[in-house]
């Protein structure tokens, strides 16, 4: 018999897969699911990103190996793209990587500073792959809670002194999945003053963060001496609808940026040429598209809040992100409910537990949907 590695037997099972798993034994008895689990928009990428892909995989110059750090030409639009919607000025060359979708970087990222014995603060619940990629280099997880009453921002007071002084990263994802919760500026200084005291680097990811209705989203890296000690992640999946591109990138602090590229040479490569094409187009050429983006999941956003309120869920409000995050009713587990919605409504949901044990109590609800599911759902929920 095979042996596998401790690392590997530790990930675990990637937690999206079970809702998969509901999805598809739904599917498989003839049913007509509704899909509001898993986070995938219904929206086609934009006509620009599709045009350059096609331009640039016809020539076979760009069918070879690439650069580890990207290609020029995409950092130096995704510096531009920082530059115009954060007022973050970047160096292309030294602190600006392409990534083959975030969810990869932030994986192989706690290498870079996680020795065994070795301690990362990840908030609860969260997205999987840091505690994962924590692991597998050798470390341990101290996981914080993330609360209702303090909006889902994480409470530093909860963190013991000892787990402090011995972290050696913190990771931050705002506008927050699964919460939908948005970093204030209060705690974006407090987080960095807390960085700055117990030497932590900060791995912040912002996925989401084009998706909003009317306040922008704020970079961590907007604010003074962020760059010292931050490297953040920005996806083109979400924002523009090109979940399967694999394509996003990761900038701030020089170092930081070098280790991933470093990492990435030795254990990975770089997003496809046509595939950087299309990103460096929409950054560069997209902005149209982000405002039928925002209308789209807006309308989405109303339509699930109000289907909710009917049903007199209460909600974490939020204009943030494509989910609405909802507290499951009586005394059900968020397993229980959710398994309640599959097979009495045909309608699949995340369990907040299976995003970490905080996220007992509560589940997401995913509204990139077509609008029609979402009053199919309504129609069945009602």
């Amino acid at each position: 018999m095979v042996r596998f590695s401790e690392s590997i037997t530790k990930a675990g099972t990637y937690p999206f897969k079970k809702v998969t798993d509901l999805k598809n034994g739904l599917i498989k008895k003839g049913v007509k699911v509704i899909d509001l689990g898993m986070g995938d928009t219904t929206l086609p990428a934009p006509e620009i990103a599709i045009e350059a892909v096609q331009k640039a995989v016809a020539d076979p110059a760009n069918h070879h190996y690439n650069f580890y750090n990207g290609y020029p030409f995409f950092r130096e639009a995704a510096s531009s793209w920082m530059e115009r919607k954060h007022g973050v000025k970047l160096d292309p060359e030294k602190e600006i990587t392409a990534v083959i979708g975030t969810k990869e970087a932030l994986f192989r990222m706690p290498s870079s500073f996680i020795d065994p014995g070795d301690i990362a603060i990840i908030p609860d619940p969260s997205y999987p792959p840091l505690e994962s990629g924590t692991l597998s280099a050798g470390g341990g997880v101290h996981f914080v809670p993330l609360r209702h009453q303090n909006g889902f921002m994480i409470d530093f007071c909860e963190i013991p002194e000892n787990i402090k002084q011995k972290a050696k990263f913190i990771y931050i994802n705002y506008p927050n999945n699964p919460t939908s919760a948005v970093m204030t500026d209060a705690f974006a200084k407090e987080l960095l003053e807390q960085a700055h005291k117990y030497d932590w680097a900060i791995l912040s990811d912002m996925a989401y963060s084009e998706v909003y209705e009317n306040r922008r989203n704020v970079s961590l890296l907007e604010f003074e001496g962020a760059k010292e000690r931050v490297i953040e992640f920005h996806s083109l999946s979400k924002t523009f609808s090109m979940t399967g591109f694999r394509i996003g990138f990761a900038c701030g602090n020089g170092e930081m940026i070098s280790s991933l590229v470093k990492i990435k040479s030795i254990r990975g490569s770089s997003p496809f040429q046509p595939v950087q094409a299309a990103g460096a187009a929409v950054m560069e050429n997209g902005d149209e598209y982000l405002l039928t983006m925002r209308d789209f999941y807006k309308k989405n956003r109303m339509l699930l809040k109000s289907i909710f309120a009917k049903k007199g869920l209460e909600i974490f409000n939020s204009e943030s992100t494509f989910y609405v995050w909802a507290k499951v009713p009586g005394s059900m587990t968020s397993l229980e409910y959710s398994t309640l919605l599959v097979e009495k409504y045909g309608s699949v949901v995340t369990p907040g537990s299976i995003l970490g044990a905080s996220g007992e109590g509560w589940f997401r609800a995913c509204f990139a949907c077509r609008t029609e599911d979402l009053l199919e759902f309504e129609r069945r929920f009602i």
